[in-house]
């Protein structure tokens, strides 16, 4: 469940919302130093496709959860989806660096940020948007009753709909924020887990071993020696 969820449906202060939601980022925190050591035992093509497919699994298990999960199922799968985030971002940078010259290291560096950050905000951005589409769609059969300021405020958001039922005394108008809120989040949780296993996909595909051009095979070294002079 989101942050804005606690925050919003559950009656959680700021403080409590961003305390329920710390796993996740504990779990990046011990997660990408144990996917390099993962790395240096299997190679990388199989720690971060199976962690990125973990990742993308616990975020579509929120479709499973409501309103009244318990909170304790909502902190597991914030450690497992941190976990398993931060042993493909750990892995997959230590991986890019390698590869560059000590000269070129800095601009390596940063072009490889600015690559993480702009993906993140696109991924707030597209979760965000499907999020406020669903939402908008479900909220609007319990608005027909509803005078027009009210209705216009209801679309905005959750929280918005919540005040307003506060102040004309409708507590269905909150209920009926709370659901749709839920439904949304919901449908973000599948478009988001099927993102993540795409992303896995590819990481299968692109993250190809290379061999090393001094490891021939017996059967070329064979060949070699038999027709050497």
């Amino acid at each position: 469940m989101a942050p804005s969820t606690c925050q919003g449906a559950r009656g959680f202060s700021p403080l409590e919302a961003g305390l329920a939601f710390s796993p996740a980022a504990l779990g990046s925190i011990v997660g990408a130093p144990l996917g390099v050591r993962l790395v240096r035992r299997w190679s990388l093509r199989p720690v971060t496709a199976t962690a990125l497919a973990t990742a993308g699994l616990a975020m579509g298990s929120l479709m499973f959860f409501g309103l009244h999960t318990p909170l304790v199922w909502n902190e597991i799968m914030y450690v497992v989806q941190g976990l398993s985030v931060g042993m493909v971002i750990g892995p997959v940078t230590a991986a890019l660096m390698s590869t560059l010259s000590l000269e070129r290291a800095g601009a390596g560096s940063s072009v490889t940020n600015t690559v993480r950050q702009t993906g993140s905000l696109l991924g707030i951005a597209v979760g965000g948007a499907i999020m406020s589409i669903t939402y908008r769609r479900e909220i609007e059969a319990s608005l027909h009753e509803m005078p027009g300021p009210v209705q216009e405020q209801a679309r905005v958001s959750a929280e918005q709909a919540r005040h307003a039922a506060t102040a004309i005394h409708q507590p269905a108008l909150a209920h009926a924020a709370d659901d749709a809120f839920i439904h949304a989040m919901h449908v973000s949780a599948v478009w988001t887990m099927l993102i993540a296993l795409f992303g896995a996909a590819v990481l299968v595909i692109a993250l190809r071993p290379t061999r090393n051009p001094t490891d021939r095979a017996p059967a070329q070294v064979d060949v070699l020696e038999s027709t050497a002079p």
